[in-house]
């Protein structure tokens, strides 16, 4: 029995030594990476060109007037930005110390993002839609982690 303990011992010291589990939340902080390379993406594609996206990204829903360059411009701005605080909350969330701080601002930009992914709808169904599921995913992965350390079987 001494040995199949030390055994657990060792294998949890490996896994806690192990590059992926540095923190307690390392796949919401893999998701808000992927979170945060999605909306720059999106963000840089709008703002670049977005004439060129009409049609295949960018559907207007809407029965009047499409929008103007400066409008796609300035939600190009915003998804960048959003990407921007993704990074971050992903960086505080690898973090060993800092988590709980990821945790919060991964909530505040997944609630900001859900909003956002909300208003693009009539123009981007396709990507408003991803961008609510990857933000819903996020605000999931936080509770249930924090929800977990909050009870000790971290």
């Amino acid at each position: 029995m001494g040995e199949e303990a030390h055994g657990d011992e060792a294998s949890r010291a490996n896994v806690s030594n192990s590059f992926l589990f540095k923190g307690p939340t390392v796949v919401a902080a893999l998701v808000c990476g992927v979170a945060a390379v999605f909306s720059v993406s999106i963000g840089v594609a709008l703002y670049m060109s977005p004439a060129s996206l009409e049609g295949t990204l960018l559907v207007s829903l809407s029965s009047g007037n499409p929008p103007s360059g400066a409008l796609f411009g300035a939600f190009g701005v915003v998804n960048m930005l959003l990407g921007c605080v993704y990074v971050i909350s992903a960086t505080l969330l690898w973090s060993e110390t800092h988590w709980v701080k990821g945790v919060y601002v991964g909530m505040i930009v997944s609630i900001v993002g859900m909003v956002w992914s909300g208003l693009a709808t009539t123009f981007a169904p396709g990507i408003a839609a991803a961008g609510m599921i990857v933000n819903v995913l996020i605000a999931t992965l936080l509770a249930t982690e924090t929800w977990e350390a909050r009870r000790g079987t971290r």
